[in-house]
């Protein structure tokens, strides 16, 4: 095989994501990340004080959503509109003292162009300066360049109408429940005056909600009229650092804490929610010793309910997805002396709720002592004797736990795995029984270890605070067999441990069967379209009928390392019954198969 210059090729920005659409917008089963990047502008637009109006309007028997607002408009001048729409990084948001933009959740200059390039028909419709302009695009082809004088009122200053390309999404569907979330966290922090709506097919919703409402829906299983909400603002302008935290008096013992960056719902938290636990851990050591009780730093988590609000000038992501924040811990250093003078102002005008907060935790800790015999007898410390198979970290806290099949996967990934972090438990695949129609349960051995490994006990023994490692992660080969596997050991844990998947600490791991395999170069090759483009470069491909057969640095590139494997997170279904209905009734799962 020839190997020449000719076989160069260098894409352009809208072919670059048309081929690796997951690379720039994350998870591809429905369009809701392009619908955010679209959103996110005018959101910045509100954050910035100039649009009362953000509405996102959805058509579904057109599949079409159009995102608006009534701020500045995009700028006119220099063909502008084009330009963000077909150009990466381009955007007011790069300059260094933010002209445009002092505040803003969208940063990496990829959004719109990225909306294009995935959409079959795109178009930016401006009002600005007295002047009407639409630029139309159809396969990311611009087809109208048109701009118009314009009298009068103007219905909206930015309209971004965009029809998802089916060939690269499951469904061309957004999540209707995120894109609420977003509209519903937007109405919470922004002031009353700016209104949030969303259109369904002429349905009509409107989101108002306080912080205080928004707070207490999301994170209190049990609502109660003697809740004590404590509120702490730091400002350093135009950044700020807002927080809610409560003890609920009941309902699980674990934490919830929900956070926000520039109106962006962080699902997976960040260093900010570590930076506040940490100080928050530090004043209650300190008044426990005041008040002479006994405190242990992890106490501090037993059913705290926090929310925090963050207003950030240079917020860093984990990815384009935008799920976590990774600016360092020493980013928020300067909110907390305030944080600190309003912790004790808190301390000294409502004792009695801190002293009760403290008297929780003591209580707390007094079961956990007095359960102490039921449990491991270690002193805390990891110990894998009470296990057959189980290969346990070394932290004494936090740490992953896989799940896998085979002593042959086990093997090589106990070779590549970081001791401290990585806890192995390997399976035997054919022997998880379908716990569906398995009466006796928790007498099968495998099912046994995997509950005893995780530390939670199961109802009404369950408790989340127990819970031996941060993340599950279930680990099988990418062929039927492995995903039949991951299916029975994920409906264990639905039905017996849900509360695990309901804190989002559940994830199945994708394994590639195939991957780019060159002397020192290992690159894994997720899906079809992704083996498609490197076998159109001629690069040397292996394929891999299983985890066994991948090498220790080859598991590690794809299973363990965070900046290289794919983990997807397993949310909990509210329609279990009809799931469990599924996997119980031959019936059920012939009429999916024929559609009967």
């Amino acid at each position: 095989m020839t190997y020449s210059a000719k076989d160069v090729r260098v894409l352009d920005e809208v072919e670059h994501i048309r081929l690796n659409p997951g690379m720039y917008i994350g998870e591809t089963s429905n369009p809701v990340h392009l619908v955010e990047e679209a959103l996110d502008n005018a959101l910045d637009e509100a954050l910035a004080g100039y649009a009362k109006i953000v509405a996102v309007i959805i058509n579904t028997k057109l599949n079409t959503v159009s995102v608006l607002d009534d701020g500045r408009g995009i700028p006119l001048e220099d063909n502008t509109p084009v330009t963000i729409s077909s150009k990466l990084f381009s955007g007011a948001k790069f300059q260094d003292k933010k002209s445009a933009y002092q505040i803003s959740s969208g940063l990496h200059g990829v959004g719109l162009v990225a909306v294009n390039a995935l959409s079959s028909e795109y178009i930016v419709e401006v009002y600005r300066n007295n002047q009407h302009a639409i630029f139309r695009f159809e396969d990311s082809k611009l087809k109208l360049s048109k701009i118009d004088p314009h009298k009068g009122d103007k219905p909206f200053s930015t309209k971004i109408m965009f029809k998802p390309n089916k060939k690269f999404f499951e469904s061309v569907k957004p999540d209707l429940k995120r894109l609420r979330r977003r509209l519903t966290t937007a109405s919470a922090e922004m002031p009353d005056d700016t209104s949030f709506v969303l259109n369904i097919d002429e349905k009509q919703e409107i989101f108002n909600l306080s912080v205080e409402e928004h707070f207490l829906e999301s994170t209190i299983t049990s609502p109660t009229d003697n809740i004590s909400l404590t509120k702490l603002i730091s400002e350093k302008k135009p950044e700020k650092f807002e927080v809610l935290f409560t003890y609920e008096p009941v309902g699980a013992v674990g934490y919830k804490v929900l956070s926000s960056v520039n109106l962006l719902p962080v699902d997976n938290g960040g260093n900010h929610v570590g930076w506040f636990c940490d100080m928050l851990r530090d004043f209650f050591m300190v008044k426990a010793k005041k008040h002479g009780m006994t405190f242990q730093a992890s106490d501090m988590l037993f059913r705290l309910r926090a929310y925090l609000i963050l207003s950030l000038m240079e917020p860093k992501f984990a990815g384009q997805t935008k799920d976590r924040l990774i600016n360092p811990k020493t980013d928020f250093k300067r909110f907390e002396p305030e944080f600190k003078r309003q912790l004790e102002t808190f301390a000294t005008e409502q004792e009695q709720t801190l002293i009760d907060y403290l008297e929780r935790f003591q209580e707390y800790r007094r079961k956990l002592d007095a359960n102490k015999l039921k449990s491991n007898g270690t002193g805390g410390r990891r110990a894998s004797t009470q296990f057959t198979k189980l290969r346990d970290c070394t932290g004494r806290t936090g740490g992953e736990l896989y799940i896998v099949e085979g002593e042959s996967a086990g093997g090589s990934i106990i070779q590549s795995r970081d001791p401290r972090i990585h806890a192995i438990l390997p399976l035997k695949g054919k022997s998880i029984p379908n716990i569906t129609t398995k009466k006796n349960i928790l007498d099968n051995k495998e099912v046994g270890e995997l509950v005893k490994a995780i530390g939670t006990g199961i109802d009404p023994q369950f408790d989340m605070s127990k819970m031996r490692y941060d993340k599950i992660i279930c680990a099988t080969d990418a062929d039927h067999d492995g995903n039949h596997i991951a299916c029975l050991v994920t409906m264990v844990i639905g039905i017996l441990l849900p509360e695990i998947i309901r804190a989002g600490r559940y994830y199945i791991a994708q394994t590639p069967l195939f991957a780019i395999n060159e002397k020192k170069i290992f690159i894994p090759l997720w899906d079809e379209k992704m083996l498609n483009a490197a076998r159109d470069k001629g690069r040397s491909i292996t394929r891999f009928k299983g985890l066994g057969e991948l090498s220790p640095p080859q598991l590690k590139i794809c299973l363990l390392d965070p900046g290289t494997r794919n983990h997807n997170v397993i949310s909990y279904t509210e329609n279990i019954n009809e799931l469990v209905k599924l996997f119980s009734s031959a019936q059920e799962k012939r009429k999916l198969v024929v559609g009967e």
